[in-house]
């Protein structure tokens, strides 16, 4: 255990922080939730768009629960039992992270919220809207979001990989939930067409979803380039 503790020490110093002043900017700014507004106003027209009222509040209800029970899991219950140091707030590692912005985050990492919550919002949402490439998205956004969390020395490698788990877990069991008890019409529409992904979802709307993301991702590096100015 001690050795396996410390190769998750090892490895993430080794992508923790750099000498660059554009990438610190970057990766602070990317890894605030409010940096990603213009995403989940993208989703709500989205979701409100290709579904009746009452089925789109159903599918916003069960995200919402969805995110509640993950943060109490680790946040309520994981963290403060577990009890890991941060890297950045380790007394033996600390003095060896790269901080930016002395933002060094709470007392405790394990497990991660930032990987957990993402990604059971991206595993939800893949199911959800069964397009591949917008698959693809939600991962790589999930992904570089998390990836910040290491950069900015406040989990390690291990936080963000066993979050990544609980949150694959999490977005599919929620989504199997809603659409067997919760609101079946919501998981059973079942289209063949070209205008539309299998479960319904205007094929039209992922592309500007996707759109969307990455200009949301052009929109933070131009942001964080004006913080270094």
């Amino acid at each position: 255990m001690n050795e396996l503790n410390e190769l998750d020490h090892q490895l993430t110093l080794a992508v923790n922080g750099s000498d660059s002043l554009f990438w610190d900017n970057v990766m602070y700014t990317v890894t605030d939730t409010f940096s990603w507004s213009m995403v989940i106003v993208a989703l709500l027209v989205i979701i409100f768009r290709n579904n009746t009222w009452k089925e789109a509040l159903m599918v916003f209800v069960t995200l919402a629960l969805l995110i509640f029970v993950a943060d109490r899991i680790c946040s309520g219950w994981v963290k403060p039992t577990v009890a890991r140091w941060r890297p950045a707030q380790d007394p033996q590692l600390m003095y060896f992270v790269d901080v930016v912005r002395n933002y060094r985050g709470g007392r405790f990492g394990f497990f991660s919220g930032h990987a957990c919550n993402t990604m059971c919002v991206a595993m939800f949402l893949s199911w959800l809207f069964r397009d591949f490439k917008v698959t693809v998205t939600l991962f790589l956004w999930s992904l570089t979001t998390t990836f910040t969390r290491l950069y900015l020395g406040v989990h390690y490698l291990g936080d963000v990989t066993v979050g990544f788990l609980i949150g694959a877990v999490l977005g599919t069991l929620f989504y199997w939930l809603m659409e067997h008890f919760i609101h079946p019409r919501v998981g059973l529409k079942r289209f063949i067409s070209e205008q539309f992904t299998s479960s319904g979802y205007l094929k039209s709307d992922m592309n500007t979803f996707m759109t969307i993301v990455f200009f949301n991702y052009i929109c933070l590096i131009i942001f964080a380039m004006t913080l270094g100015i």
